[in-house]
């Protein structure tokens, strides 16, 4: 939704700068979650599995509802203020003051027991002292939500950029360093909520240095006219963020803490996942509107099939590459102690896939955002069902299950079945399935090289990966490149020997 907004504001604006501005939206979400794994690296091998759940569910909670919050207010700023003339620091305002109003139902959720409540649900007592800190975290956390909406409409985004990569280091660095001095969970979890606190002045400068105009109080009627355009266009964000957590959610409340801590390490995401269809997809998606608005469907579709054979080309060997390397992966990031972390993360791997392309992309070149709507809602209601009935089954396990069970028997058809119809073909042609069992049919058949380099010699996580990799990277791309699906940079082309290159 946030990058949709922007290329519509932006359709002017040349290649080269909006994929700028889609690598400065992707760098933030991408550094964050980097951040997470390395502060998971060191949390994990210092701290008590409880004590490092501990950390985790503090957060969990505001990471569920903020969404909700939110509204999608965030996202309207990329609507109102490049059409706002007179006064472009009062759409901001406005936008600030609903943030707070939603950041004060948490807070007051928080100071009238529902620190109890969440501490019983998850049954870890400790969260009946970490939970009370977050009172005003949301407070100056979420009205500067639309920080990455104003910088791209100010056309700042090396700026934002910049933002994005200070505060991940600093909140790693600090968040690191309280680990490794206290050993416990309490230290750690004041730095996440001190350290954006003293990143607010700063955000609050950039944004209103980046928008000219005059100071004024918040006007009711602006703010309503916000809430009416957010709210229904940010729904299917909402529901699908929701979605995204409510796995976690359900695993920490059925399953202990130190289950959960299992669990959370291995319900990853691999960062380069959101990077590459971020960026490729988004790019493509505002040549892909412009294709509908003509009536040239075909075009688009050709557009979108690329897209799809451009992100296989990089996931597709990273799900095959992990999968044959996941014991020494798991080991090498989080120790031996979480090895069963591994089974999830397996299960989350065949998410790559599904990740090609981004769906509600080409459904919404079509016009079809009702069916986004449509499709997040389902994808809620069955996941949460499934997840809460398979983890009171088989356990955490069960919660991995259920995103791939609803991924492959409701999200997928549903979106291929909406998108055939959309470019009037069958839902055969609606991605190019052939040239997709392709690449990875030759990724299969290099897993083997990845499986003799991590397993052959009992070594260290590290040098089985490393190994691995040697055997497994070279040769499955130059496999990607001489089947012409993975097209090289010219640079980088004519470096290959002639031999090489074969005939193109």
């Amino acid at each position: 939704m946030v990058q949709n907004t922007m290329i519509d504001t932006n359709k002017s604006a040349p290649k080269a700068t909006r994929t700028a501005k889609v690598l400065a939206l992707s760098l933030g979400s991408s550094l964050s979650m980097v951040a997470s794994i390395v502060f998971g690296m060191v949390a994990s091998r210092w701290l008590s599995k409880h004590d490092y759940a501990t950390i985790r569910q503090t957060f969990l909670a505001y990471e569920f509802v903020v969404p909700l919050l939110m509204l999608g207010l965030p996202n309207a700023v990329y609507y109102f203020l490049p059409r706002e003339e007179n006064c472009k620091r009062g759409v901001i305002i406005d936008n600030m003051a609903l943030l707070v109003c939603g950041g004060l139902l948490f807070s007051l959720f928080i100071a009238f027991g529902g620190h109890q409540l969440l501490a019983m649900r998850f049954d870890n007592p400790d969260l009946r002292t970490t939970l009370p800190w977050l009172l005003p975290y949301p407070l100056f956390v979420m009205p500067i939500a639309g920080l990455a909406a104003v910088l791209v409409c100010a056309d700042r985004t090396r700026t934002l950029a910049v933002y994005n990569v200070v505060l991940s280091l600093a909140l790693t660095i600090a968040s690191i360093v309280a680990v490794l001095v206290t050993e416990s969970f309490a230290v750690p979890v004041l730095v996440r909520i001190i350290i954006p606190a003293l990143f607010l002045p700063i955000a609050l400068y950039l944004i209103f240095t980046s928008v000219p105009g005059p100071m004024r109080w918040p006007r009711w009627t602006s703010m309503i006219e916000m809430v009416r355009y957010s709210v229904p266009l940010g729904l299917a964000t909402m529901l699908g963020s929701i979605t995204l957590q409510m796995h976690s959610l359900i695993v920490a409340s059925i399953c202990t803490p130190e289950d959960f801590a299992v669990y959370i390490n291995g319900a990853m995401e691999i960062p380069i996942i959101g990077i590459v269809t971020g960026s490729i997809t988004t790019v493509v998606f505002a040549e892909m509107a412009a294709l509908c608005a003509k009536g040239d469907k075909m075009a688009a579709l050709q557009l979108f099939h690329k897209a799809s054979i451009k992100s296989a080309c990089i996931l597709f060997p990273t799900m095959c590459f992990l999968l044959a390397t996941a014991s020494p992966f798991i080991v090498f990031l989080y120790s031996e102690q979480y090895h069963a972390s591994v089974v999830p993360f397996v299960i989350y791997l065949f998410v790559l896939p599904v990740r090609i392309v981004v769906y509600g992309a080409a459904l919404m070149a079509l016009g079809m955002s009702r069916a986004i709507l449509v499709r997040s809602f389902f994808d809620l209601a069955i996941n949460a069902v499934l997840c809460f009935v398979l983890v009171k089954t088989v356990g955490y396990v069960g919660a991995a299950l259920a995103t791939i069970i609803t991924l492959y028997i409701w999200t997928i058809p549903f979106n291929l079945n909406k998108i055939s119809a959309g470019f009037g073909v069958t839902w055969r042609e609606s991605l190019p399935f052939k040239s997709l069992f392709s690449i990875l049919l030759v990724c299969m058949l290099c897993m083997p090289l990845a499986v003799l380099g991590a397993y052959t010699f009992p070594l260290i996580p590290f040098w089985q990966m490393t190994f691995a990799s040697v055997l497994y990277w070279p040769i499955v791309a130059y496999l990607l490149y001489r089947t012409k699906f993975l097209v090289l940079p010219v640079k980088l082309e004519r470096l290959l020997p002639v031999s090489l290159k074969g005939i193109k």
